[in-house]
């Protein structure tokens, strides 16, 4: 499986991602059973998975943090998930934080590389400023 694939996988799981960090979402088949709403923001038009009704997300365009709304006659039983869904939702969560991490590493060092870029080019733009 390709990385999109994994993310619309892992995006689609998780009714509790940010709509904006969920692109993905957008592209899967609109299911009978998803939400189908407008941003109150901006009007865009949002999709989320049953289960996320409720939720507070982020709209795919503006970023405004908006609440999912809960379909009439939606029962709290209907959000009830089976122990096969919850683990994998676990094991999602997990992936998307150990992947989190290993990014935050990365930037870290990247931070790192180009605090001690500033730091020569600082003293190089202050002999040069002594010598003139």
């Amino acid at each position: 499986m390709s990385e999109a694939e994994d993310r619309k996988d892992e995006t689609k799981a998780d009714p509790a991602v940010d709509a904006q960090d969920s692109d993905a979402v957008m592209q899967d088949e609109v299911r009978d059973t998803d939400i189908n709403f407008d941003c109150p923001h901006c009007g865009a038009n949002q999709v989320i998975d049953y289960r996320g009704a409720g939720l507070e997300v982020r709209c795919t365009s503006c970023g405004e943090k908006i609440l999912v709304p809960i379909p009439d006659g939606m029962l709290l039983s209907d959000l009830d998930l089976d122990v096969g869904e919850v683990l994998q939702q676990l094991f999602t969560t997990r992936r998307n934080f150990q992947k989190a991490e290993l990014k935050i590493q990365e930037l870290k060092g990247r931070l790192s590389q180009l605090q001690e870029t500033l730091g020569v080019m600082q003293d190089v733009v202050a002999e040069g400023l002594s010598q003139g």
